[in-house]
């Protein structure tokens, strides 16, 4: 629903389901509380999404953002652990992933940077490569948004160890490197050329 352009509908269904299910779901243990988390996170990124697209009021919908990934947050302190019940990937890192990606999603860089910065070595170590690619590109982007250009490429190439086809295939990505060619980034041009080559962007 959020991809084909109803965040706000998506937002109604998500949360409308948490509170029906969520006298069900707190009784089921771990398996429960990470359903429950996840619907949180994805009503915090369908609520951003919305923010984001609506020209009339994007700053009261940005509110309610933290809300639902505060619940999350609660749930995940709950459960206690970083697990994958029901292949959720619930737990919480996950719950920094995603307010690393709401903050994103509202153009909120510097807010990002610091969420990004704040998860623990041990805990990014666990993560599949792949995620630690989306985490790294999701900061890079908080970093051009809050005019770390330079500290955006270095973050873009570490993405690119960890998983290379998750920046060099996301259009995302590409359209990032785009951005930063038109910016500038000082001393990280050469990098930056060297990337966009890479990534099959035209000179």
């Amino acid at each position: 629903m959020t991809n084909h352009g109803q965040a706000a509908a998506a937002v109604a269904f998500v949360t409308a389901a948490a509170r029906r299910l969520e006298p069900d779901l707190l009784q089921r243990g771990p398996e429960g509380l990470s359903v429950l988390g996840m619907l949180f996170l994805k009503a915090a990124m369908a609520q951003a999404a919305a923010a984001e697209a609506d020209d009339h009021s994007p700053t009261a919908l940005a509110r309610a953002v933290p809300g639902f990934l505060d619940q999350a947050d609660e749930h995940a302190d709950h459960l206690g652990f970083d697990g994958n019940e029901l292949w959720t990937s619930f737990g919480p890192t996950n719950c920094k992933l995603y307010r690393v990606a709401a903050h994103v999603q509202l153009s909120e860089g510097a807010d990002a940077v610091a969420v990004a910065a704040d998860i623990p070595h041990a805990a990014l170590a666990d993560l599949p490569r792949e995620r630690r690619a989306h985490l790294l590109t999701d900061r890079a982007i908080g970093e051009k948004q809050a005019g770390l250009r330079t500290e955006a490429v270095t973050t873009l190439l570490k993405a690119e160890e960890e998983a290379p086809e998750e920046v060099l295939c996301r259009p995302r990505t590409k359209q990032l490197v785009e951005d930063l060619r038109l910016l500038g980034t000082g001393s990280a041009e050469s990098r930056l050329r060297a990337l966009a080559d890479r990534c099959g962007l035209p000179r």
